[in-house]
């Protein structure tokens, strides 16, 4: 039976045994037979001599090949070949699908990673906003307190110099008056007999000092001057009385206030 399919199968491709006693010595068909013209190369047969040979045992090969091919077992061994293949287009197709879902995870999982890289990245740059945000308010409070204590240093330097300044305008002021107090009392000791402010000038058993003199005149110039040049208004006359007490005896509506005011 293979011998016979695998003749046929030659038979069919043109393939001729060159030791076949089947070989066809001569094949030609009369124009009347083929419907057809005249074959010019086959120009010298003879259309009434002229004969097919047909091998018969091949023909009945041809038929029982045939007939194998649709017998159960080459059927089920068809069934089988169909489904070996449709068992491997379905791993093909099922390796296709995971491919692509596996290529999906990968670009959802970098999607993902990209996304909280940028979310991170995000966080930082408000780290780092805040931070330099948070270094300027801070710089700019101690420029502040630096100004406010420069500004105060300056302003107690300007207030100590102001009142060294003014301190020295005062004592220069009272240097001048102890000056011209003392001028003026030096005069008055002279005029008046006293040798010192502090020594007493005596007559006719009674003492009295610069100062009770110049409550007796009412001078209150002469009693702030006599006291700007150190004269000790406590002291007391040969009566026991203090400038003071003096004053007060000898004021007569007011007439002696301002020497009273001076020895205050």
């Amino acid at each position: 039976l293979a011998q016979a399919i695998l003749a046929q199968a030659q038979n069919q491709q043109g393939i001729f045994p060159h030791h076949s006693s089947n070989r066809l010595a001569s094949r030609s068909l009369t124009p009347a037979v083929m419907g057809q013209s005249e074959c010019k190369g086959c120009s010298t047969s003879d259309a009434t001599t002229d004969t097919v040979k047909v091998n018969v045992g091949v023909t009945l090969l041809a038929g029982e090949a045939g007939a194998a091919k649709t017998s159960p077992k080459h059927q089920a061994a068809e069934e089988q070949l169909q489904c070996r293949e449709e068992e491997v287009k379905e791993k093909q197709l099922q390796k296709k699908h995971e491919e692509e879902e596996e290529c999906r995870r990968q670009e959802a999982e970098e999607q993902q990673r990209l996304e909280r890289e940028r979310a991170e990245e995000q966080l930082r740059l408000e780290h780092v906003r805040a931070a330099e945000a948070q270094a300027r308010e801070e710089q700019r409070l101690r420029e502040e307190a630096e100004f406010a204590e420069r500004e105060a240093a300056e302003r107690v330097a300007g207030e100590e110099a102001t009142r060294r300044e003014e301190d020295g305008r005062k004592r220069a002021a009272e240097e001048q008056l102890r000056k011209q107090a003392q001028e003026k009392v030096d005069v008055f000791l002279k005029a008046k007999g006293f040798k010192t402010m502090s020594m007493p000038r005596t007559s006719c058993f009674t003492a009295s000092y610069p100062l009770h003199v110049a409550v007796q005149e009412n001078n209150a110039g002469l009693v702030s001057a006599l006291l700007l040049s150190g004269a000790d208004k406590k002291v007391k006359n040969s009566t026991g009385k203090t400038p003071l007490e003096a004053a007060e005896k000898l004021n007569k509506k007011g007439s002696h206030a301002a020497v009273m005011a001076a020895l205050g």
